[in-house]
């Protein structure tokens, strides 16, 4: 189910976003596990609209600062400004699932800047439902993560970092150009600072990635499979034919 962010959902006032969740929710015949994906782009790697698990309900979490990209490379900080102003529809995306499916586990997977609005998100999401947050490639900086996992809703998470190699051109120049809180800091794409027990990392090559993207209900596969699994965005077309 594709969804924009419930931050501008007002603009668009015969859009029952939760209504509308809470009977696609109903479709199930249990409670199902809900895998919110914030990608880069539209289809970008790894994610996908049919998971494993067919008992899985896939949003399609398309914050409104996404096709912004990396156009203005290597300045990135328009983009992480839009990132981060996302977090508070991100949040209420979630708080709003704790009422109409509190039975339902709620994961998370994000990558680039979506990983800085599920991070900041963490910082006002109120679930206990929310049990994973996966990042992929993230671009965010440690000492800002730092404050997500040290909030209530973040010692609660379990955080799983796939971090990419160090030649990765684009990570290296968010890395050095982006707006760092401060110089000694390093984007959590390339490893994360601070050890917590909740916090593990792996190599986006290792299979333990794929096993990952693939638990938490992406693919690493998303270009080509099939999309079988019920996703449907709410402005009434079907995201497999976008």
């Amino acid at each position: 189910m594709g969804i924009y962010s419930t931050q501008h959902i007002p603009e668009y006032p015969r859009r029952d976003v939760m209504g509308l969740l809470d009977k696609k929710i109903a479709q199930f015949p249990r409670p199902p596990r809900i895998s919110i994906q914030l990608p880069a782009h539209h289809q970008t790697t790894p994610f996908a609209m049919s998971p494993n698990d067919k008992n899985t309900l896939v949003i399609d979490f398309r914050w409104l600062g996404y096709a912004a990209r990396l156009r203005a490379l290597p300045d990135f900080s328009t983009p992480y400004k839009k990132a981060g102003s996302e977090a508070e529809g991100l949040a209420r995306l979630i708080n709003g699932l704790r009422k109409i499916a509190p039975d339902c586990p709620v994961d998370v997977v994000a990558h680039r800047l979506g990983a800085r609005v599920a991070i900041l998100a963490v910082r006002i999401a109120r679930s206990k439902m929310w049990r994973n947050l996966l990042l992929t490639n993230a671009f965010e900086y440690s000492a800002r993560t730092l404050v997500a996992l040290d909030c209530p809703m973040g010692r609660h998470l379990n955080f799983h970092n796939i971090i990419t190699h160090q030649n990765n051109i684009t990570s290296l120049f968010f890395d050095r150009f982006g707006p760092k809180p401060g110089p000694a800091d390093r984007a959590i794409c390339f490893g994360y600072k601070f050890a917590h027990s909740n916090w593990s990392e792996v190599l986006d090559t290792d299979l333990a990635a794929t096993r990952l993207l693939l638990a938490m209900g992406a693919n690493t596969f998303a270009l080509t499979a099939p999309h079988r699994n019920p996703v449907v965005n709410i402005f009434g077309r079907s995201l497999s034919k976008v």
